[in-house]
């Protein structure tokens, strides 16, 4: 029997039908074995465990640390998200590199099959939702946590310390130091919050790099309208009344003489319902609108200002000598609230002669120390390097002082002297920054008038009206005065009025600002040489500028005082000046036009010697201008001849 051949077409049937039963699956690749993912998972696990140590040390540490507040609230919490979004991106990064390694890979990416009843499974489910139930309560807590404290004040102030340590120790001394800086800065709702965070992000940058400005500059044209948060607490229509202020000083004297000063702010409000419509809030009247135009980044110089009433009626105020119609000028356009006129309501930088009348007045310093008033105003306003440096010099330089001036107070009363060393100390680190170059100076507080514009940058009495009426500058209209006039019996009795200035100020002197002489530092002597200081010691010739030139002293210096040349109570001008010599002179006839003939000749002078003096000596012939030819006409003579000569070109051979 012939035996038959093998049939191929059945093997090839064979494995046909064996396709047919178990339909092709594709290779499985893992794709989670990756250094992404994994690296992701170690994030998410050591997180996890920094967390949960963190936690356990907030509770038993019992003072927060800024700086590891931000690692637990905002870095960790940052690192465990990063880890949980390193384990997609790990993923795709693989599933990418193998299709593109072999374009016929076949990856199943298929929805897993849920079955309970699977044991592996079941025990995966039991470790997702462990995972879950400790990651999201642990990441949202600490978000929780994390955007208030970024909110609070330790993060504004501390964690920013090299940065903003002046802002820090002003604020914990102000009277809103139990309002969060957010409070003020940023207010409550979301726009303004992402606009703030917006912001901080650039400046963490400018941290980083190091490149942020010193000193910071004020925040005040970046902070949200003063309706929207200051007046959620001091409310405009309550507003009214007059408030009464106490101002203790200190004389610069010998005895550091007291002085009390008593006034009645008239603080008054905008709503009648509460009091007569009047007073210094009347800036803040709800139904008026008051803008102004500054041209400088400190809104300090305001030539434009525009009152719009009830009725839309508008008066328009120019300092600039402009018509009223002509367009505005160019700056930074402003609706007047709160924070124009209390600009410093949590940072004040007090300047020496204010911080030194409160110590002073509470007894911090002894008040009976000689010039210890003076002494400590000229050691705090010294050029220092740093604050270290700043306090020890101010100790060798008291105590040098008392030691060489005043040796007796040195030898009984050398406690005293350490004493007030130590509160102008506390003086410095309060009120002085070198390392941000931030002092009193640096941050115009424009609540008053006595140490900057304040109150005159606008009530200057030289803003008018399209009506020719000006913006008023008349103290009764701000304070009124409650000035001592005697005793009846033991009790004062005082009469409301005017200021009573302790100089008497008489013409173009009544009409000086205060901040012109009262600038935070030692006050001037009171009389004509304590202010002009440069036109005295040119009269004198010790004006340390020409000493080389050894200019001769005025005949006129020890013989006849500034009155008798200058009357305040008149006009003054060259005629007027002429006139009163010859009251003196009126026997002798070279004295009369004299003062004429000296303009005349240092016109004369001055002209000839503006094209002839060499460039590094011009400042020589503009301090001649400052300290005043007249006041001394031969050493005029020989400071222009010297300058001129010097200028000329060199001789021919």
């Amino acid at each position: 029997m012939e035996a038959k051949a093998p049939d191929t077409n059945v093997s090839e049937r064979r494995d046909a039908d064996v396709d047919r039963r178990a339909p092709y699956r594709p290779k499985y690749v893992p794709l989670w074995n990756n250094l992404i993912t994994m690296l992701g998972l170690f994030l998410v696990a050591m997180a996890v465990v920094l967390l949960m140590t963190f936690g356990l040390f907030s509770l038993v540490t019992p003072n927060a640390n800024p700086y590891v507040d931000i690692v637990g609230f905002l870095v960790l919490p940052s690192i465990l998200v990063a880890g949980v979004a390193f384990v997609p991106v790990g993923i795709l990064y693989k599933s990418w590199r193998l299709r593109r390694k072999n374009p016929e890979q076949r990856l199943a990416f298929r929805f897993p099959r849920v079955d309970l009843n699977d044991p592996k499974q079941r025990s995966a489910a039991k470790v997702a939702v462990l995972g879950a139930f400790v990651l999201l309560p642990v990441v949202g807590l600490s978000s929780y946590h994390g955007y208030h404290y970024t909110d609070s004040s330790a993060f504004c102030s501390k964690a920013c310390h090299a940065v903003m340590h002046p802002q820090a120790t002003t604020y914990e001394h102000s009277a809103h130091a139990r309002v969060a800086c957010a409070e003020c800065h940023i207010g409550s709702g979301a726009s303004w919050f992402v606009k703030s965070k917006l912001s901080g992000t650039r400046q963490v940058l400018a941290m980083w790099e190091e490149s942020y400005p010193r000193p910071i500059p004020p925040a005040i044209t970046e902070l949200r309208p003063a309706r929207e948060t200051c007046e959620h607490c001091h409310w405009p229509k309550k507003f009214f009344g007059a408030q009464l202020r106490e101002i203790v000083h200190f004389a610069a004297d010998e005895q550091n003489t007291r002085r009390e000063l008593d006034m009645l702010l008239n603080t008054g409000g905008g709503d009648e319902s509460t009091g007569r419509a009047e007073g210094i809030h009347m800036h803040m009247a709800l139904a008026n609108a008051i803008e102004y135009i500054a041209t400088d980044e400190l809104l300090q110089d305001i030539p434009w200002v525009k009152w719009t009433d009830t009725a839309g009626r508008e008066l328009i105020y120019r300092s600039d000598g402009r018509p009223t119609s002509d367009p505005k000028p160019e700056g930074r356009v402003r609706t007047v609230d709160c924070m124009d006129c209390h600009n410093r309501p949590a940072h004040k930088f007090r300047s020496p002669g204010e911080a030194l009348d409160i110590y002073l007045d509470v007894g911090k310093i002894d008040t009976t120390l000689p010039y210890i008033k003076r002494q400590a105003v000229f050691a705090l306003i010294r050029p220092y390097g740093d604050t270290k440096t700043a306090e020890s010099q101010i100790g060798v330089e008291l105590t040098e002082y008392y030691r060489e001036n005043h040796p007796e107070v040195w030898a009984t009363r050398k406690a005293s002297v350490n004493h007030a060393i130590d509160g102008i100390r506390t003086i410095y680190r309060s009120n002085f920054f070198p390392e941000m170059k931030v002092d009193w100076q640096t941050y115009p507080d424009n609540i008053g008038h006595m140490l900057t514009p304040g109150c005159f940058r606008c009530h200057d009495g030289e803003h008018f009206n399209q009506h020719g009426d000006a913006i008023s500058h008349e103290c009764h209209v701000c304070h009124t005065f409650l000035n001592p006039i005697g005793l009846n019996g033991d009790t004062p009795v005082i009469r409301k009025g005017e200021f009573v200035h302790p100089m008497p100020l008489e013409g173009r002197h009544a009409e000086i600002r205060c901040d012109k002489c009262h600038g935070g530092r030692v006050p001037p002597v009171p009389d004509c040489a304590g202010c002009h200081t440069t036109q005295e010691a040119f009269r004198q010739g010790t004006l340390e500028a020409f000493a080389a030139l050894e200019i001769p002293t005025s005949p006129m210096a020890n013989n006849v005082d500034c009155a008798g040349c200058h009357d305040l109570s008149e006009p003054p001008g060259i005629e007027a000046i002429d006139a009163m010599c010859m009251d003196c002179h009126d026997d002798d006839d070279r004295f009369e036009g004299m003062l004429a003939g000296w303009v005349k000749e240092v016109d004369a002078l001055l002209e000839d010697a503006g094209d002839r003096v060499s460039e590094q000596d011009r400042h020589l012939l503009e301090k001649l201008r400052v300290a005043g030819p007249y006041h001394n006409m031969e050493a005029t003579r020989i400071i222009v001849r010297s300058l001129t000569s010097a200028g000329d070109p060199p001789d021919g051979p």
